[in-house]
């Protein structure tokens, strides 16, 4: 399992409109920074990602269970722990540096969350 802190909430992260999150890591430039959330691996040395269909994430208390995972997101994850998380059904064709979750609903988040890859 892999944990992660949230450590900053860019002010455009969050939509009512569109039911995703963008994750970076600390290495994510200004520009990303507004548009994303900033993750913090707790064990950084542990750092290998191997979430896949069926797995779940867990954001603080909320459990999320994973439908589809892109086939770019280890990599990703593990360079620049980057991802998208999209809370919506999974489209024909998906987003390859995507995971989908459900439910279909945008979890409550603040600077401290944790989220845990199981």
């Amino acid at each position: 399992m892999l944990k992660a802190k949230i450590v900053e909430i860019g002010p455009e992260a969050i939509s009512a409109d569109d039911p995703l999150l963008i994750l970076f890591d600390e290495t994510a430039s200004s520009q990303l920074r507004h548009v994303s959330v900033v993750q913090r691996f707790i064990s950084p040395n542990e750092q290998h990602f191997s979430l896949k269909t069926g797995g779940q994430i867990k954001i603080d208390e909320q459990v999320y269970e994973v439908a589809y995972v892109g086939s770019l997101v280890a990599d990703n994850m593990e360079m620049i722990g980057h991802a998208t998380l999209f809370f919506e059904e999974v489209p024909e064709q998906p987003q390859h540096n995507g995971i989908y979750l459900k439910p279909y609903q945008i979890p409550k988040l603040h600077v401290g969350s944790i989220i845990s890859y199981e």
